[in-house]
């Protein structure tokens, strides 16, 4: 039964759903966890800000925003969006490829939803030592599809 779905918003890239719901059963063996359900909305920066000034009272773009909805050590349910904009920006600012920077970013989100934080600096440095092991370990082919318009390409 999968744990996650996928609701693509964003006009030019679509992802795939294989791909992630693979990174997700593997972040989630290691950090020995279950999964009820994870929704992945996939969007853009017009959308990630309406929900920071919303949720957050806070007029700046993110990468990512994570809801849980479930107590400490419950299996995991929560909703995750992502930016596909700003994952294309923070590749170029970073000088890495999007696609790492998307399966970067998509593990981040997920440790969210397993209760890490990096709201202090010694949180923060545990939180991206596990993030960038996870991402180094994974296979990052067939996780997205382009929806340009060939003439657009």
């Amino acid at each position: 039964m999968p744990c996650l779905k996928i609701i693509n918003m964003h006009p030019d890239l679509f992802l795939l759903h294989p791909g992630f719901e693979r990174i997700t059963r593997f972040v989630v063996q290691k950090e020995q966890r279950n999964v009820k359900k994870i929704n992945l909305i996939v969007t853009g920066d017009a959308d990630l800000l309406e929900l920071k000034r919303k949720y957050f009272h806070e007029e700046s773009f993110t990468d990512t925003i994570s809801f849980n909805f479930n107590e400490a050590r419950e299996a995991i349910e929560g909703e995750i969006y992502i930016s596909i904009d700003r994952i294309r920006e923070n590749a170029q600012t970073y000088e890495t490829t999007f696609t790492k920077e998307l399966v970067t970013v998509y593990i981040h989100s997920l440790l969210h939803l397993m209760g890490y934080e990096d709201d202090t600096a010694q949180h923060k440095k545990r939180m991206f030592a596990l993030q960038n092991l996870y991402v180094h370990l994974q296979e990052t082919t067939r996780l997205f599809r382009n929806h340009r318009k060939r003439s657009e390409a």
